[in-house]
């Protein structure tokens, strides 16, 4: 055991290093208090295998995430569409596909591929993406795939598939007209969506989560005091439990709003988290925390030789610090209810493997900024 221990050295820049293992333990003590003793141990098995995956991952030559980009571009397709036809069904979403008895979300790896797939496409074919019609071939028509593929049972991660792309084409310095124009469709695309939704008779039949996305939206724009959990009551819950917090919180363990917002310990942890620790603690340490891991994925990337290598450490740094923003904005009620989990923090299966994956692959960029050994992608 001793000589294993030795041999394990945690390479790459270490202030991202000690941010995980920061969030990490905060992210046990959170879920201890929201979910208590039957699921804490679950929770800490998790967290390590996914640990476990991001040391095994920071080994590997980031090079090789550019064709692992490709393949895992076409299994998300594959299991995407298993997952529409097949998918089991919790809380009146498709998501879930079983596995040797347990459930995963496909949508997690069709997140992390089509990001790399993205990333490959802007790194391989940046001489066909001076006109639009190239950005749109080789970019933007494997993006919407994928999103189109998740939206039926996930509006809010097909969206942040979307933003996240958007993102990378920004970093990559499209041209912003082709960026705006992109912008300016989908925000029709998605009016025209909730329209949809919202006015014509029989349209969840086409897409089964579409009476819930008006409905979070309308309890967002109009809150409602009624205890429908896809409009007012959730938010307003965990808006009850950020005030009980105050400043200082009322102390670990000693959460009330635990018993009343649905899904605590996942969707919802930011509001135990304040409520427990207070503003100082626990809202503002986790938030300097993801934007110490922005800022040092920044700097590998100025550091890094490769194209391909600056995209992914600092677009990946970016989607996750995004979706902490986006969890945290939904607890203090600035957006509707989105049902994205605090990165590192959550508790979950796929979500914390493929976030651990994710820093794994910032690092292994990072390795390769600090030795300069590895070829570029």
């Amino acid at each position: 055991m001793d000589t294993v221990l030795k041999n394990i050295k945690l390479e790459g820049d270490r202030t991202i290093w000690g941010v995980v293992f920061l969030l990490c333990l905060f992210s046990v003590v959170i879920v201890y208090s929201a979910a208590g003793i039957s699921e804490i141990f679950k929770h800490i098995i998790r967290l390590c295998i996914g640990l476990a995956c991001m040391y095994l991952v920071h080994q590997f030559k980031f090079k090789y995430f550019s064709r692992l980009g490709v393949l895992g571009f076409w299994v998300s397709i594959i299991l995407l569409i298993l997952v529409l036809i097949w998918g089991v069904n919790i809380n009146g979403a498709s998501r879930w596909l079983p596995i040797a008895g347990q459930q995963f979300q496909p949508s997690d790896i069709a997140k992390l591929s089509i990001f790399l797939f993205t990333a490959r496409q802007l790194s391989k074919q940046r001489d066909f993406l001076d006109d639009f019609k190239g950005v749109i071939w080789h970019v933007l028509l494997p993006i919407l795939a994928i999103c189109i593929l998740i939206l039926p049972a996930n509006f809010s991660t097909a969206a942040l598939v979307f933003i996240n792309g958007l993102v990378l084409m920004f970093i990559a310095k499209i041209n912003l007209k082709y960026i705006f124009g992109i912008v300016g469709i989908a925000l029709f695309g998605g009016l025209m969506l909730y329209g949809t939704a919202k006015f014509i008779p029989g349209m969840n039949k086409v897409m089964p989560r579409s009476a819930t996305w008006v409905s979070r939206i309308d309890g967002f724009i109009i809150p409602s005091e009624n205890h429908n959990l896809d409009q007012g009551y959730q938010s307003n819950q965990g808006k009850i439990a950020i005030h009980n917090g105050g400043i200082f919180g009322v102390g670990p363990g000693k959460s009330v709003q635990r018993y009343f917002v649905y899904a605590s310990s996942s969707d919802f942890i930011f509001a135990i988290m304040v409520e427990e620790y207070g503003m100082i603690i626990g809202a503002f340490l986790p938030i300097l925390l993801y934007m110490i891991l922005f800022f040092r994925a920044v700097k590998i990337t100025t550091r890094s030789e490769s194209y391909f290598g600056g995209l992914i450490a600092s677009g990946l740094a970016f989607s996750l610090v995004f979706q902490a923003m986006i969890n945290m904005a939904v607890a203090v009620g600035i957006l509707p209810v989105t049902g994205q989990t605090l990165p590192l923090i959550s508790m979950g299966g796929t979500s914390i493997l493929f976030t651990c994956i994710t820093i794994g692959i910032i690092l292994s960029v990072s390795r390769d900024s600090s030795d300069r050994r590895y070829e570029t992608a």
